[in-house]
Order: structure tokens, then C-alpha cells, then sequence
């Protein structure tokens, strides 16, 4: 949508039932329609995940002493609007708990009136910090219990699956190739999942969508992508469904990502 990674944090306030985390709008942060670039958005919305988890007992230095690390599999983003440039906006979010091996996240954001500006859902998964293999909160020795703050859903629903095809499915060239060099990699040495959505909006512009139609973005997370590596990035338009779909591949064709965004009419 038209307008209205890690910003600096100006305050945040807690509560029972929720964890709110408010971000200044840098102009390092934004596009080129002085708003905020999607990807860094959703970088602010996952720090105020780690806040959410921190506030419930599941601090990600707890984790990591128990062998754990929260991974984020899935992720549906709505924007109303984008926030601007030196504007000051509120992320909230909750828990609803876990199902089995899945924690449900969910979040709104607010602009600098208090006004709603989006809303997203989120699935997240404790792994071996290791393996990254996926692990059971019932069996992690020592975990504390988990927290449900609110059974509220902002899609009425939580986040869907997307699908993704395979690479032998796409007979052409990709649409752009990107790497993971230096400054595309995280403290975890690999690239961050948010740069994923830059990578999307890149392979965008560059087929002409119009980028200032997008108004909801699912992703979901295949696997790593660490230094040096290749992703190649394919798109399919469905324009009678007003929906572009991006798909990441690396190597000889693993599947990294798949973002699916519905586009305003």
C-alpha cells in the first residue's frame, strides 16, 4: 500500500496480556516513497517478538541455555498503510500458546495517532540450536510452562501454509539472482528471513508490478541461506486473482522461500 530493521526502540510498555515495543522511522529505513520498506517492518514486528517471548519467561538466553532457539516458519503481514518517515508507531503483540509444536503470535501496529496500520500473524517453532531441528516443548528438560496471553486471532484464523513449487517447474531464467554476501548475513551468520522480502519486492520491481499495490504478504520459510550462496528467484502472476507469487531456490533447486501478495485493485 501507498504510505500514510531494526529502528531504534523509543519505549516500550508492558502488560499481562500483551508486550507493545515503539519504533522511530529513520530515513535509512525507508524507500523510495519515503515510508518505511516492508522488509524493515517486518524486522520491527519480529523484534517485538523477541520482547513478547522475553516478557513470557521464553527469553531467547533462557533458550539457549536449555539448547533451544525459537525459529519463525511462517508469516502473514496486512497493510493499511505504510508508516512514514520520522513517524513514531506502536507494535503489539501476544501469545495464544502452542499447539503441539507450533507457538501462534499475533500482532498489530499502530501509527503515530493511535490509529490501526496493519496487522500480521505468525507461526514460530522451538528447534535444536544446533540442528535447528524442531523440537517438543512437552520433552525440552526445564522448559518452563508456556503462556497463552489471548486466544484473539487478527485474521480471525491463523497464519496459512503457502505452497511452493518445484524448481523444475520454471523453464525460464529466474528474474533476478541474488547472494548472500557480507552484509546480507545476521548474528546467526546466515541471511535474515526479512531480507527474503526485500528480495521478493527487488524481483517485483524489476518484472513491473506495482509495488505500491501490495497490501498483503504471506511468506513462508523453506530453509537457510548461508555465506556465498546462490538464490535464484522466479514470479507467477495471477493477474485475474490480483496475486503475485515469488519463489526463492538455491543450489541444484532447494527450496528457500515463497511469498504470496494479494494487490489492491
Amino acid at each position: 500500500m501507498s504510505c500514510s530493521e531494526d529502528t531504534i526502540s523509543e519505549e516500550h510498555t508492558e502488560s499481562h496480556d500483551h508486550s507493545d515495543m515503539s519504533f522511530y522511522v529513520r530515513g535509512t529505513d525507508c524507500g523510495v516513497n519515503s515510508c518505511v520498506l516492508p522488509n524493515i517492518l517486518l524486522g520491527m514486528i519480529q523484534e517485538t517478538a523477541d520482547k513478547g517471548a522475553t516478557d513470557t519467561g521464553f527469553d531467547r538466553n533462557y533458550l539457549y541455555g536449555l539448547g533451544a532457539c525459537w525459529i519463525v516458519l511462517r508469516m502473514r503481514l496486512h497493510i493499511i498503510r505504510l508508516p512514514k518517515w520520522r513517524e513514531t508507531i506502536t507494535i503489539r503483540t501476544w501469545s495464544t500458546g502452542v499447539d503441539r509444536i507450533s507457538f501462534d503470535r499475533e500482532y498489530e501496529i499502530f501509527g503515530e495517532d493511535g490509529g490501526l496500520i496493519g496487522y500480521c500473524t505468525s507461526i514460530w517453532i522451538l528447534a535444536d540450536i544446533n540442528t535447528h531441528r524442531p523440537l517438543i516443548p512437552g520433552k525440552i528438560e526445564g522448559l518452563a510452562p508456556t503462556i497463552s496471553q489471548s486466544d484473539r486471532l487478527v485474521y480471525g484464523s491463523k497464519c496459512p501454509k503457502t505452497s511452493m513449487p518445484d524448481r523444475s517447474e520454471f523453464t525460464g531464467d529466474p528474474v533476478i539472482i541474488k547472494y548472500a554476501d557480507y552484509s546480507e548475513l545476521d548474528h546467526n551468520h546466515h541471511v535474515n528471513n526479512s531480507r527474503y522480502l526485500a528480495w521478493a519486492y527487488d524481483a517485483m520491481s524489476k518484472y513491473g508490478i506495482d509495488l505500491e499495490k501490495a497490501e498483503d504478504i504471506m511468506i513462508s520459510y523453506f530453509s537457510e541461506v548461508k555465506a556465498g550462496e546462490k538464490v535464484e528467484i522466479h514470479i507467477l502472476e495471477e493477474k485475474e486473482q490480483n496475486t503475485c507469487k515469488i519463489y526463492g531456490f538455491r543450489g541444484e533447486g532447494d527450496k528457500v522461500f515463497s511469498v504470496e501478495i494479494n494487490l489492491s485493485v
